[in-house]
Formats: structure tokens, C-alpha cells, sequence
């Protein structure tokens, strides 16, 4: 429940008036300006707050702890009442937790506290053993053997590897038996750090993969109003900085000196021990994820304990992020993982993320990145782009000349484009890709993915979500860290179109230099040249890289002015239309003619026209006068089409094909083989 304490005189908090000493809020409004905590730990599991008062103070007596539980993490909300209110303060150290699911996996932390004690004595909960105290801290191991709570502090690990590191360099912590957790300097005093947490302090918990879950415990002065933090203004310089507070904050809030609109987040739950997100401006007033959506769902909120990345803006300036009170947000963005999802305005992009699938078929989230496109961005790599930063596993960035980046920002996709990916620290497993792309279609561009070590190109849908199964195995080249990119080209390069009368008839051809993917080819005709509707459809080729002829038969037209162009469709959806041809038909006469002419794959197509009923004799003549093809046609009277197919392969060159009548009126059409 809550409690307001909101008496005239000094009231004191008693916290065996409480199950399990156990409260969710406690509000302190009292206008005799002071109440204490006594009685014992008192366990706050939601708000602790002040009222619409100003100049109050709570004295903890050091009893008052921040609880976070598989259910619920305590926050100290906006002590200001969103600036109208000054001069409510805290007298004493108050215990903050910070609650970790089992999971073995890295994670970005900070101590929301000033004037702490050692980490030894704090995250490492004074050296205790999960017999005596479970579920309370974590092994903390270096590369050097622990000697304990009587020299470097370190926890012995079995491969000394080290599990804690700080700075924006994340150097090796190695020994914490006198590293303090925090400073004590008055301003931001909080440190961040990036620590392995295994789980309690089990020592199974040092063999993979054993885990459970842990609750890290630290004891100090809440630090609230202003909290400034100088951060580094030197290229290629991140500077780590941890949430000031006890609650989250929402960083489209707080202030930026000469800092990008840019924050590298870390979220446990990608690749095997976590990796990195980055949360960038999307320039519509929100931020752009990368990877998207990662499993751990971050979002702009910065839970109480969380530490970040920034990145300056104007290098050689004064740079700093400063938070205050106002910046605070409420109980509904502090959840299990740390983050809540949030989506990205749609723009066009090309979104690449990373999976790893298990022997069950089932798969996790490894890494991602993500490429925008937009007549506002440069091409060159500049503060426009994200850069990757290199996770412990799988590091799956975009290549921007030899810059690895999270997001990429480049103009408008153009038919020769290409994205080269980076992937690095691939491990012997079977992955995924997932390809999602917005709004990317263009008439005849369409995007593939090739993979250099199968020497294989897959076709992309350019707007939805396309699946992309691969393994990384002994081979060498399979886990090459460029093996990957996506082409960008027509998907149909258009040589020629014709529409030509044939009779009463009109022959459309169109020939292509090469095709990738294509299903089919619809054959569209206006009568305006800018409306136009499906007259028939072809059977592509499918992929060819040599050029391709092919033809259609528009029957008995009305006369008078038409317009034809051809519209190809990709098994991935990707339309391309040719250019357009024009013809006039203006008489119908009985005609006999071969259409398509010249003749490819040893197929003559016998076009008859208005002609009447009756039995036909066919000769094809070579330029020797041989007869290479005799054949009778029963012809029902009208227009209709005869194929014939010669029983050997005719040679190229040029024919005479001898038709004759009923009434023995022959009629001689020249032929082309090719």
C-alpha cells in the first residue's frame, strides 16, 4: 500500500508496523519538515517521494532500502514536484538494489549513490557464500588470482578472466578491496561499470553454464537535483556515464553540452552474454534503434542502476550531460529487463538483424544494424552515423569505407548501391538473418543478398521481411568477415521493345540484356500512352545473364493508335516496367505470316489470318533450296495460330517457308533462325 506522512509534528516511521517490513510507497509530506525512519529496515517497493511541500527532510537513520525484486524495482521520484517545489533533501545513507535475472551475461551498472563503500563490500556482499547469504551479490574475478577481502579482493575464477571493468576505456577493475564504488566529491559521483554477472555468490556459478538470480546491494547518499558529468570532446573518444538516480530517466529529457543526440546502450539479452544497442536521433523528435527490436526491448529510459555510452558532438569544446530532477519518469518505464519497447517512426531503411539458431530450431537474438536513407544524409562517414562498438560474441556491424557502424545514414538507393556488412567473432553455428526493409521499392531495382563463401545471390522483398538461413562452419572463408553484403541493380535491363502491325495483328517483342528472379513478364497496352491495362502475360527465364528474346501477340486489334510496354514482376515482388512502343493499326486483311520472326529456340509460330478453312501444305526451304521441314496444317477458317516444330535443330540463317492453299495459291514468308 502507501503511506503519507503529512502529521504537524516530527513523526517517526516504524517499520515493524509493516509485513516484512515491506512498503510500496511512502510519501513524506509532513509540515513540521521532518520525519525519521526508525524502528529497523524499512523496504520501499515503489515510490519513495515528497508531497506538495517544500524544505522537508527524511532522516533514513540508514534504514531505508530501495528494494528491486523479480516483480518490482523502488525509484526516488521527482523531489522538486516537477520544479515547484525546493529544498527537500535526505539525511543518511539509504541501501539501493538492483535485481538480475538468471542469466550469465554483461551488463552496463552503476551504484545511483555518493560516499559508497568498496565493492568488495557492496556488490560483492563482503566476500559472504550463497550458504550464508543467497541470492545477495556476485563473484567479481580479474585477470590476477583472488586473494580476498584481505588483499586485491578478487574472486578466484577458474580461466581468470576478468569480470569487471570501468572507464570509458572499460579497463580491468583489479582489486576491489580498495576501489570504492562511488566517489565522494558532491556532484555525479556515481561511476559506471560494465560487470559479468553470473548470478549469486555459488561458486558453481563460476562454471558455464550455471546461473541463477542475484540481487547487487549498495549503501549511500541518494544523489539528487543537478547532476553534471564531463564527458570527453576527443575523436573517437566514448565517454560512460552512469543514471544518477534512483529512477528512470528519460534521455529525450536531459541536457546535452556539445553532445550527440546518440546513446549506446547495453542489452544482456542479445547474442550469448549481451551486446550492444545504439539509440539515435531519427530527427522527428524520437530515437531510431539498432538493433531493432532487440530482445531486451531497450527504449529512452534509463532505469535506476543503468550506465550508457555518449559520444561529443564538437570535438575540443566543453563537453557534459546533465540531468535533473524534472528528467525523472514514473514506475511504468522500470521493468524486469531494464527496458520497454519502443518503435521507430517508419522511414527508408534496410534493418539487418542477427540470430543464432539452436539445435531445437528455436532462435536468440544476437546483433543487428540498421540503414537509412534520406536526400539529408551525406555519404562519407561522419557525425551523422552510429559507430558499432565491438560486442564480447558476435559483432554484426555496416561497413562505411573501413568504419564499422551500428547506423548507417547515406541518400537516396540508387541501382548500383551496395551494403557491405561487417561480421566479426562468428562462431561454428547456425544463424539467421533477418532482412526488413521499408519503402524501399523502386520501379526495376531490386536488392540481393550475396554471400561470397556460397557464391550465392538471394533476392530481397523491398518492402517487408525476408529470412536468410547460413552456417558458420571450419571453413575459414565461412566465417570471413566480409562474406556478406547486399547488391542493390535492375532486376531486368531492357534492350529493345517493338510493336509492329502484322496484318490485322500486332507482334510485340522486347529483349533483355539479363534478368535476375523474374517470374513473369505482362505484356500492357493504352490507347492514350498513360493509362494502361493487362493485355497478356509471359513466362520469364527465371536468372539469366545473357540476353533473352521474347514476344507476344496482340490478335485482331480495333484500328487506330496503340502504346505497349512490359511489366516485369520478381518472385520477390520487385516491378520494372521497359520503355514504351507506339503503332498505328489502320486496315485487317487476310494475311499469312511467322511471328516471332526471327525464330529462336527451333520454334516457328505459323500466324493465320482471316484465312479459309481448308488443308495447307508447308515447306521450309534453306538458302540451298532443300526442303529441311514438310508439313499439312488442317486450318478451321479465321485466325488462328499452327506451330511447328522441325524434328532437327535448324541451323542459323536465313529461310523460305512455302505455304500453300486450298486453292493452290502459295504464299512465300522469309525466316530468320537464329
Amino acid at each position: 500500500g502507501s503511506l503519507d506522512f503529512n502529521g504537524a509534528a516530527p513523526q517517526t516511521i516504524a517499520a515493524n508496523l509493516f509485513l516484512n517490513k515491506n512498503l510500496k510507497n511512502l510519501m513524506v509530506s509532513n509540515t513540521s519538515l521532518s520525519v525519521s525512519a526508525g524502528g529497523g529496515l524499512l523496504n520501499i517497493t515503489g515510490d519513495l517521494a515528497f508531497g506538495n511541500i517544500s524544505n522537508a527532510t527524511l532522516t533514513t537513520n540508514d534504514n531505508i532500502v530501495l528494494a528491486s525484486t523479480a516483480t518490482s524495482t523502488a525509484r526516488v521520484a521527482d523531489i522538486t514536484n516537477g520544479g515547484a517545489r525546493s529544498g527537500n533533501t535526505f539525511s543518511g545513507n539509504v541501501t539501493v538494489e538492483r535485481y538480475f535475472p538468471a542469466r550469465r551475461a554483461w551488463r552496463l551498472i552503476t551504484s545511483p549513490l555518493s560516499s559508497t563503500s568498496t565493492i568488495f563490500n557492496t556488490w560483492q556482499n563482503g566476500g559472504l557464500p550463497a550458504t550464508t547469504a543467497p541470492g545477495k551479490g556476485t563473484y567479481v574475478t580479474g585477470t590476477v588470482l583472488g586473494t580476498g577481502g584481505g588483499g586485491n579482493g578478487l574472486d578466484n575464477g577458474p580461466f581468470l578472466n576478468p569480470s569487471l571493468k570501468t572507464g570509458s576505456n572499460l579497463t580491468d577493475v583489479n582489486n576491489t578491496f580498495t576501489m570504492m564504488l562511488s566517489n565522494s566529491i558532491g556532484n555525479a559521483d556515481n561511476i559506471g561499470y560494465l560487470m559479468f554477472v553470473r548470478g549469486d555468490r555459488d561458486p558453481n556459478n563460476t562454471i558455464v553454464p550455471n546461473t541463477n538470480p542475484t540481487t547487487l546491494s549498495s549503501k549511500g547518499k541518494l544523489q539528487t537535483l543537478k547532476q553534471t558529468f564531463p564527458a570527453s570532446g576527443i575523436s573517437g573518444v566514448f565517454t560512460l556515464i552512469g543514471n544518477p538516480y534512483a529512477s528512470p530517466v528519460d534521455l529525450n529529457l536531459v541536457t546535452r553540452n556539445n553532445l550527440l543526440r546518440r546513446f549506446y546502450v547495453w542489452d544482456p539479452k542479445l547474442s550469448s552474454v549481451g551486446g550492444y544497442v545504439t539509440i539515435d536521433d531519427n530527427g522527428s523528435g524520437g530515437f531510431t534503434f539498432s538493433p531493432f527490436p532487440s530482445p531486451g526491448a531497450p527504449t529512452q529510459y534509463i532505469q535506476s542502476s543503468e550506465a550508457f555510452f555518449v559520444q561529443a558532438d564538437n570535438l575540443g569544446t566543453a563537453t557534459s550531460i546533465v540531468f535533473n530532477e524534472s528528467n525523472k519518469s514514473s514506475n511504468i518505464y522500470n521493468n524486469l529487463g531494464m527496458f520497454r519497447p519502443m518503435n521507430p517512426a517508419p522511414s527508408q531503411s534496410l534493418r539487418t538483424n542477427l540470430y543464432m539458431v539452436n539445435s531445437d530450431g528455436n532462435r536468440h537474438m544476437a546483433d543487428g544494424n540498421l540503414v537509412q536513407f534520406d536526400d539529408s544524409y551525406n555519404a562519407g562517414v561522419d557525425l551523422q552515423d552510429a559507430l558499432k562498438f565491438g560486442n564480447v560474441n558476435e559483432t554484426f556491424g555496416v561497413l562505411g569505407g573501413t568504419t564499422s557502424l551500428a547506423l548507417e545514414r547515406r541518400p537516396p538507393l540508387e541501382n548500383t548501391d551496395t551494403v557491405f556488412f561487417s561480421f566479426a567473432k562468428a562462431r561454428q553455428l547456425k544463424y539467421q538473418f533477418e532482412f526488413t526493409t521499408e519503402l524501399l521499392e523502386r520501379d526495376n531495382l531490386a536488392g540481393f543478398v550475396e554471400d561470397k563463401f556460397l557464391n550465392k545471390l538471394s533476392p530481397l522483398n523491398m518492402n517487408g521481411t525476408n529470412k536468410l538461413d547460413f552456417e558458420v562452419t571450419a571453413a575459414t572463408a565461412s566465417a570471413a568477415i566480409d562474406r556478406f553484403r547486399v547488391v542493390f541493380k535492375p532486376s531486368v535491363v531492357y534492350t529493345k521493345l517493338t510493336a509492329a502491325v502484322l496484318s490485322s495483328d500486332i507482334g510485340v517483342e522486347w529483349n533483355v540484356a539479363s534478368e535476375l528472379d523474374i517470374k513473369a513478364y505482362d505484356v500492357e497496352r493504352s490507347t492514350d500512352g498513360i493509362n494502361f491495362t493487362k493485355m497478356g502475360t509471359v513466362t520469364s527465364a527465371g536468372n539469366s545473364t545473357t540476353a533473352v528474346t521474347y514476344t507476344w501477340l496482340d490478335k485482331s486489334p480495333a484500328l487506330g493508335h496503340y502504346y505497349y510496354r512490359i511489366r516485369s514482376v520478381s518472385n520477390s515482388n520487385v516491378v520494372g516496367h521497359s520503355n514504351i512502343a507506339k503503332v498505328k493499326i489502320n486496315k485487317s486483311t487476310p494475311a499469312i505470316y511467322v511471328f516471332p520472326n526471327p525464330v529462336t529456340e527451333n520454334i516457328l509460330q505459323l500466324q493465320m489470318n482471316g484465312m479459309p478453312q481448308g488443308v495447307y501444305g508447308v515447306r521450309l526451304m534453306n538458302s540451298l533450296g532443300q526442303a529441311v521441314v514438310t508439313n499439312r496444317i488442317s486450318h478451321i477458317a479465321g485466325t488462328s495460330t499452327e506451330t511447328i516444330r522441325p524434328a532437327r535443330k535448324l541451323i542459323a540463317g536465313v529461310y523460305e517457308l512455302q505455304v500453300t492453299a486450298p486453292d493452290k495459291k502459295i504464299t512465300m514468308v522469309k525466316v530468320i533462325v537464329h
